[in-house]
């Protein structure tokens, strides 16, 4: 019997998509990077060019809260994310919006002002795109980048006994999801809310990208460090360090058990990485262990996670 998507779950959609790309390009003589990652590239003349497409909907990823600017930008900051990640300086950005008819112009104009704005956060440029009708409620974000590397970084391995580092702390995408879908007054929390709404591009691991020996995303939060150490063969142990203290104010105040709140993980904008024992301007959050692909925090394994079709597990 054939499974649908919500049976299989992401990873493995993703999978059998690889595989397809991999069996159409083994016979072709290019030199591409990154065919399994969130980012892929192909050389030109001793030049990696990198390309990223990412989307998704109003009515499954915007928060209430948020303004559709907001949301563009966020849209914006996952693509431009993922070319960081790889060692790759965002250059161009380019758009696919699809929106109902009924709708305003002003929510166009709203999510193409915010992709400008995360544009000249990360110093690249936005030169717009295309439009396109729905028939059914809501607005459809896609956004395309390119970016070009001397020297990309693979996702993997984080191999055993290397220091685990992040641009920024780890945790703060967690607060606005607990809000959200644990069903907790947001007016409480609404300067924090207020600075996770547009955060900054994590540019700042271009500083001592050459120095790391593998680095990721991790957009779907505990999922996306899971499979990169799944394919290490490794685990990791966090440090109480790695947490945002708003975090740990969080778990707190709301009475949200730590290693509950952290399986809400998700839209963290930050770009993990892991290196030898070397001096860098970064956030050490852990260590890698050998082992099978878990993430430990106060000698508890933290499960949970972001699945595009299954939302989050725990």
């Amino acid at each position: 019997m054939k499974k649908s998507l919500l049976e299989l779950g992401e990873l493995r959609v993703v999978e059998h998509i690889s595989k397809l790309v991999r069996d159409r390009l083994k016979d072709k003589k290019l030199e591409i990077f990154g065919v399994d990652d969130d980012a892929q590239a192909i050389l030109v003349d001793g030049l990696w060019l990198f390309l990223k497409i990412d989307g998704t909907s109003a009515s499954s990823s915007m928060y209430p809260w948020l303004t559709f600017s907001e949301f563009g930008y966020r849209v914006a900051l996952s693509a431009i994310t993922d070319l960081v990640a790889k060692n790759s300086k965002p250059l161009l950005l380019a758009s696919s919006i699809s929106i109902s008819g009924e709708l305003q112009l002003e929510i166009v104009l709203d999510v193409v002002t915010g992709m400008q704005e995360l544009a000249e956060a990360s110093g690249s440029l936005y030169i717009g795109g295309d439009i396109n009708r729905l028939s059914y409620s809501d607005v459809v974000v896609d956004v395309a980048s390119i970016g070009i590397s001397r020297n990309p970084k693979p996702s993997t391995p984080f191999r055993a006994d290397l220091t685990v580092h992040s641009v920024k702390c780890l945790g703060l995408s967690s607060i606005p999801a607990a809000l959200y879908y644990l069903r907790r007054d947001y007016h409480t929390w609404k300067d924090v809310l207020k600075a996770t709404a547009k955060p900054e591009p994590p540019l700042k691991f271009f500083e001592y990208s050459d120095l790391v020996e593998a680095s990721t995303d991790i957009s779907d939060g505990l999922n996306s460090i899971r499979r990169v150490l799944e394919k290490s063969g490794s685990d990791l142990v966090l440090t109480y360090e790695a947490m945002c203290p708003e975090v740990i104010e969080f778990s707190r105040e709301e009475r949200v058990e730590l290693s509950r709140l952290l399986s809400l993980m998700g839209e963290e904008y930050t770009v993990v990485s892991a290196a030898e024992d070397v001096d860098l301007p970064t956030t050490k959050i852990g260590r890698t262990v050998k082992g099978e692909g878990r993430i430990y925090f106060e000698g508890r394994e933290l499960r949970g996670g972001w699945d595009n079709f299954l939302g989050y597990t725990y």
